[in-house]
Order: C-alpha cells, then structure tokens, then sequence
C-alpha cells in the first residue's frame, strides 16, 4: 500500500510549479486528475519536441502518472465539471490568478460549500504584496524580484538566470509539505484549508542563510561564478584536460585535507587563509593561489589524488554523463513508464523512496484530453452531453 493511496488530487495547475506538486503527491499514491485547456493544453505541453511526435519533455518531466482531461474552465459547462470533481477530491491545486478564480466561481470559499474537506492550494507569483496580488510570473520573475538572480552570475558579467527554473521547483515542494501537513491536520478536525505558496518566497526560503545576512548585516553579496559569498573555497577549478573540478573545503578539518592534497601545508600557517572568514575577506587572493595548481593536473587524475586525502570533491558533469554515471551504480535509478502515443519512455524513478512500499511510477503524462470521455462518465454525465460538448470545444 502506497503512503497516500486513496488520496485524490485534482490540478488545474499550468507550466511547473503547480503540477509538479500534484505529481509528488501521485508518486506517494494518490490518484490525480490533470484538467487542461482543449485544443491548447498546458502552456508547456508544445514548448519543445526534443522526445517527438509533438509531446514536449517538459510536459512530460512534469505530469507523468497523471488522468489527463480537457475542460474550459471559463464557461459553465467546464465550472460544471470542476465541481462535479472537487465533489469527491482531497486536494485542489492551481495557479490562477485569484480574482478569475473567484470570477468562476471556483475560489477556495466557493467549493469549500459543496466540500467543507477540501484542502486548496493556490500558486501565485507573490502572494499578498500590496498592489501586486493579481500581478502574473513565472520563474525567472521570482529570481529578479528575489534577488536570487543578482547573486547568480560569473563576477564581470550580467545576472545570470539558474541553469534549472530553481523556484518553480521550490515552490512545489513547499506546496507538497503544505498539502501533506493539511491533510494530517484534517485527520483531526476534519476540515481542509487554504494554502498559498509565492514564487517571491519560494525563492527567498532558497537563501535562508543569506536574507538574515542582509536583514541584519551589510554584507556586500556581488556574484561569485561557482564560487560562495559565505565559503571559500567553495567552486569548481579548471583542470589541464579543459574540464572542471569543484571542491567544498570550507571548514578545518576539509581546509587541512585540501592544503596537504595540494602539498601547499604553506596557506595553512598565513593568517590570510586561517579560518574560513579570512579566505572570504582574501578570496581573490588564494584563488589567484590555487587555480595555477589545478591547471597542473587533469580532472580524473585530481580526483583519484583527492580520494587518497579524503578532499571533498566532485567532477563537473553535464546531465547525460551525471545520469549514465549514476544508473551504472544505482539500481533502479533509470525506469521506463509506458506513454499512450510515444510507447516506452525512459525517466528517472521518484525522488523520495521508502523502506516499506517505494513509489512505483509506471504510467507517463497523459496526452491531451486522453481521459476526458472516461472520466466524465464516472462523473455522472451523459453520453450525449460529452459529444455535444466536445463538439463545441468545451472539453
């Protein structure tokens, strides 16, 4: 028996963050329902074509194990439906902006009435900021207004966006944690609740220790490459082979390893290099130190001396090379999930595992509307109205 099996979990959610967190849910066994748009879909169902046959990897990544249906939501017949579901749902997840969701009659207060057990969780770009309650945003809008996207960056150049939308992300997951202590709360009172979850603080709770920095110091955050305003050193180096090698040897004990690993025993005894606030203050100094060395050695060999030392480091590896790499010494890493049109997909298993019963993954994302007719008529409706309203475009 899965965790949350017998769990029903209802997404209206768009692009990541709100499915994601829906998808969670469904890999620790609660069944999801994922409500599109007909015709169009999710915004990212056709963002790319890198898997084929018109279904985009983003899409895919983001909503697999997922009933997928189409409803528009803006017309009767589609607020129609909505209810029907929530009628028999736990959770409601969505990232609309509030006011069209109230204007649809499917705001928190409104499906509460008909399903007092409701837990809802609503997605926004920044909560409750004054004068910005209805304004949209995505990711990269959550890195600019944080200032995650200031700190991200090599020294002399611009901002630099994170390689992965890092606060959508976040966002998600502090969702999950918000629905899953909903629902233990219920157990008790027998009530859901609201729960909102801000991009704005999504990417905040990313830099826990950095804002008390700033909130009770002058720290002068400027963007450090690979490098860590608070560690040092704490980066990837250039190896002689032309690729990277990242260390983290922050503390005594690492500082020690590293500076005998690299027979430079030397900085141990500068007082410039002591302790680790030393090095932050004279960063550029050691570095100018250390790069030299690198470049003296390849990556490989660097890692197999490091080893000897117990220096704590790493390969930089592209994501193909990071997955081959760990599929060879992880079993079960890599699974294969079965999808309607394209056959036998390759991804990689659910993040969370346990020793009793782990997640079991099977089915990819749904295509558009592929459960659509199966679902209405466990609903309740009729044969005719689902083709009369197909025919109309509002499902």
């Amino acid at each position: 028996m899965s965790h949350l099996s017998g769990l029903k979990i209802l997404d209206l959610g768009s692009a990541l963050a709100a499915p994601f967190s829906a998808m969670l849910l469904g890999e620790l066994g609660a069944s999801v329902i994922k409500v599109e748009k007909p015709g169009r879909g999710d915004l990212i169902r056709f963002t790319d074509d890198y898997v084929g046959k018109g279904e985009s990897g983003y899409f895919l990544g983001i909503n697999r194990g997922k009933e997928g249906i189409t409803a528009d939501i803006r017309t009767v017949v589609g607020q129609r439906i909505i209810r029907a579901l929530v009628l028999d749902c736990d959770v409601l997840v969505e990232n609309f902006r509030s006011h069209r969701m109230e204007e649809w009659g499917l705001s928190y207060e409104q499906l509460k009435e008909i399903n007092p057990r409701l837990i809802y969780c609503s997605v926004s770009a920044f909560g409750n900021a004054k004068g910005m309650e209805e304004d949209g945003g995505n990711d990269i809008i959550g890195q600019a207004y944080s200032g995650l996207l200031d700190v991200t960056g090599e020294p002399d150049s611009g901002p630099s966006k994170t390689g992965t939308p890092v606060v959508d992300a976040s966002a998600a997951m502090l969702s999950t944690i918000g629905i899953l202590a909903a629902l233990h709360k219920r157990a008790s009172t027998g009530f859901g609740e609201h729960i909102q979850v801000s991009l704005l603080e999504a990417a905040y709770a990313l830099m826990p220790n950095y804002v008390v920095s700033v909130l009770n110091g002058e720290p002068n955050y400027t963007r450090q490459g690979s490098g860590h305003p608070q560690l040092v050193p704490y980066q990837a180096f250039p190896t002689m082979d032309g690729s990277y090698i990242v260390v983290g040897a922050f503390h005594r004990a690492s500082w020690r390893q590293l500076c005998t690993a690299l027979n430079q025993e030397n900085l141990m005894l500068n007082e410039k290099f002591k302790e680790n606030w030393d090095r932050v203050k004279n960063r550029k100094e050691l570095i100018a130190i250390l790069e030299p060395i690198f470049l003296q050695r390849t990556r490989e060999d660097w890692l197999d001396h490091f080893s000897k030392y117990e220096v704590m480091c790493a390969p930089v590896l592209s994501i193909k090379d990071s997955m081959q790499f760990f599929d060879e010494r992880m079993d079960g890493l890599v699974i294969e999930t079965e999808h309607s049109k394209l056959g036998k997909l390759r991804e990689i298993r659910s993040p969370i595992t346990f020793s009793s019963s782990p997640p079991v993954v099977t089915r990819a994302a749904p295509y558009l509307g592929e459960h659509t007719h199966s679902r209405l008529l466990k609903l309740g409706f009729t044969e005719q109205e689902i083709v009369d309203w197909k025919s109309q475009g509002l499902i």
